[in-house]
């Protein structure tokens, strides 16, 4: 339990420090954290981690052009903690059932959420995911030729650490990742910008559904 407590916190410190995410987040960030450690492995964590890192990226990437535009994430870049609690409790209840395909598929959809958001802004040909009219850069349900292949790159490339650290296969969580993220457009094309779901809502929904479509993969 001192190796999990220790590495937590140190993970917790870097990302404070860093500016990855806000204070408040990364005490959040420590007790999900050292729960799924606890009840599993270092390898859980590692997953989390390699979202962390490649989302903040994506998130940094061409920042100061994503002002401009105002598409860019608020704070700096800085994660929140709504953000964590959207994308981190449904890994978290995947990690409590003992579930590595359903964790992987959560992860994978917050990955790929995360560059589809992140990447598809400088696409200019975005359409409403429910319509498919035109919509402007960075509107809630709007997809795009170039978010659309980073989300399938994300998902994929969670799909693959999660195959290497686990020992799982690949296919399911990379699937369930690619749909998650759509789920989460349509949720943001209907609910969210009726004002009936927040962000950090539908982020929850969405990497609840990624991990569940996981494991009807399995089934299949």
């Amino acid at each position: 339990m001192l190796e999990v407590l220790a590495g937590c916190s140190a993970l917790a410190l870097v990302t404070w420090k860093t500016e990855v995410l806000s204070a408040r987040a990364s005490l959040t960030a420590f007790v999900i954290g050292s729960l799924i450690w606890a009840l599993n492995s270092s390898s859980w964590i590692l997953i989390l981690v390699s979202f962390l890192a490649v989302g903040y990226a994506g998130t940094k990437w061409r920042y100061e052009r994503k002002k401009s535009i105002g598409t860019e994430e608020e704070e700096n870049g800085t994660r929140g903690i709504e953000n964590i609690l959207g994308n981190g409790s449904s890994p978290a209840f995947f990690a409590i059932v003992s579930s590595p395909v359903g964790f992987a598929g959560a992860v994978s959809t917050a990955m790929a959420d995360t560059l589809a958001s992140e990447v598809g802004v400088f696409s200019d040909r975005v359409r409403l995911i429910t319509t498919w009219k035109r919509a402007e850069p960075g509107t809630n349900g709007a997809v795009s030729p170039l978010g659309t292949a980073f989300s399938a790159a994300g998902a994929l490339l969670v799909a693959v650490i999660s195959h290497l650290l686990l020992g799982i296969g690949i296919l399911a969580p990379f699937i369930g990742g690619f749909m998650g993220c759509h789920v989460d457009s349509i949720l943001g094309a209907t609910l969210e910008r009726r004002g009936y779901m927040t962000k950090s809502e539908v982020n929850l929904a969405a990497t609840f559904s990624g991990g569940l479509i996981s494991l009807l993969v399995l089934l299949l």
